[in-house]
């Protein structure tokens, strides 16, 4: 993954690494660049993680304070699906301080 990409080019990419019938992929980034990243997926119990929590888990937890997340949902039926953070998702980033970016149903990127 070329990290020198803008870190909403690469939460859309990475969405598509998704096997989940709603494809979703989130990026985390902080002044120096992008540093963690990942889709939704199954899980290690098979009851599914978010792509938020996954691309925290592989973060360096030095860098998560005060850095954004950007997440996005797939296209589909012409519209855009918004990914906000679920709330055991917005504890976690809550708990760095991070700022949230996340694609609405217009494919407009908004911060929460």
């Amino acid at each position: 993954m070329n990290t020198n990409r803008d870190p909403t080019e690469i939460a859309e990419t990475i969405l598509h690494r998704s096997i989940c019938s709603i494809k979703v992929g989130a990026c985390i980034a902080d002044n120096w660049g992008v540093f963690a990243w990942g889709p939704n997926h199954m899980g290690p119990d098979g009851m599914g993680l978010c792509a938020e929590r996954f691309a925290i888990s592989r973060a360096s937890k030095s860098r998560l304070y005060k850095s954004t997340i950007y997440v996005a949902g797939e296209y589909r039926r012409g519209k855009f699906v918004p990914a906000r953070p679920c709330e055991k998702c917005k504890k976690v980033i809550d708990k760095y301080n991070m700022i949230i970016k996340w694609r609405d149903r217009t494919g407009e990127w908004r911060t929460e």
